[in-house]
């Protein structure tokens, strides 16, 4: 595993140091990180903040919740040589959106990327928000944030073998865990892919330690006396076509997928993704995440795409799923959308 992990660090220093940019194709829309920050939106409307690779920020009204944050981004070399990766405060004080209400934090799977920030925001957050994820992080974090918070979503995922259940955060959001996958890294494996079964007497100091366990996407309903105002698709990470898609049940109230989220990192090792998932969700908008570089200095002036992202190949196997009329935004760290409430 160790060669493994050096062989993929030695492998994108490489792609690093060749660029990484390319051009946008026209079927997908820039969303540039907004230097004004505007009035907080009104409960009729949702707001969506791109924090970097897979980070959100929703809010809806007073409702809000964070997923993925991370804004570390440990440089190549620490992995390569395997250094410990302290958590930047200082840029995560400067760049994190208002925690005040902020109701819960998600987190897909436990890989540095997407959760070694987590304990600190954690505990800038009111001490009741929960953190919510897999039996894996669970264990990751339990000496980093009070066991108490941590909430294991396994046993009510849906999956091939679970029909799955709503989580509800309060009564006005709910969330639907669903089983689901990562893309592979390299020569067809996905690198720190065990479970932790335990919890881990400290938190993990290297990338390597960071076991991804479990993935998990989620279905997200900000909610008016009971019934879905806005509903969300969230995963964070490519996924092959059977991993994450929603159960039979979820579309039943009627109520369409207003935005999915869908990580692009590595789509390129996945034949039918995301074109699969999206047939699936016929969802009416789509912004793509953790298609930036996440070992570079955190800034918001600046997001520059991974290398080899292949973003013309991506729109071929969107175009086989969505209509034209679908918006599909690929937005710059801090970038904000915001949707009114489909009648």
């Amino acid at each position: 595993m160790v060669r493994s992990y050096f062989l993929l660090g030695i492998a994108l220093l490489l792609l690093a140091s060749c660029g990484s940019d390319e051009p946008i194709p026209a079927r997908i829309q820039s969303l540039a990180s907004a230097s004004d920050v505007p009035t907080a939106p009104t409960a009729s409307e949702l707001e969506l903040i791109f924090l970097g690779t897979g980070g959100i920020y929703l809010q809806s009204g007073d409702q809000a919740l964070l997923a993925d944050p991370f804004y570390s981004n440990p440089p190549i070399l620490d992995w390569v040589l395997m250094r410990e990766t302290p958590v930047r405060t200082d840029v995560i004080d400067r760049y994190l959106p208002p925690l005040e209400p902020v109701k819960a934090i998600l987190v897909a799977h436990a890989h540095h990327d997407h959760a070694m920030d987590v304990p600190y925001i954690a505990g800038k957050t009111d001490p009741q928000v929960p953190v919510l994820g897999s039996t894996t992080l669970r264990n990751t974090l339990f000496t980093a944030i009070e066991p108490e918070r941590l909430i294991a979503l396994n046993a009510k995922a849906a999956g091939p073998d679970n029909a799955g259940e709503w989580v509800p955060v309060n009564e006005y959001i709910r969330i639907l865990p669903i089983l689901s996958g990562h893309a592979p890294h390299l020569f067809g494996k996905v690198f720190n892919s065990d479970v932790v079964e335990q919890p881990l007497s400290s938190m993990p100091k290297t990338v390597i330690g960071w076991e991804s366990g479990q993935a998990l996407s989620y279905v997200i309903d900000f909610l008016q006396d009971g019934q879905p105002r806005f509903r969300v698709y969230y995963q964070s990470s490519a996924a092959d076509a059977a991993d994450g898609l929603p159960p039979s049940w979820l579309l039943q109230d009627g109520k369409k997928v207003d935005l999915a989220l869908l990580g692009v990192a590595n789509h390129r090792r996945l034949q039918q993704y995301p074109s699969v998932l999206l047939q699936h969700l016929q969802p009416r908008q789509v912004v793509l995440l953790h298609w930036d570089v996440f070992w570079d200095e955190y800034s918001q002036q600046l997001t520059r795409p991974l290398p080899g992202l292949d973003l013309p190949g991506l729109v071929q196997k969107i175009e086989q799923a969505l209509p034209p009329g679908v918006p599909v935004y690929l937005p710059g760290r801090g970038a904000r959308l915001r949707l009114q409430e489909s009648l």
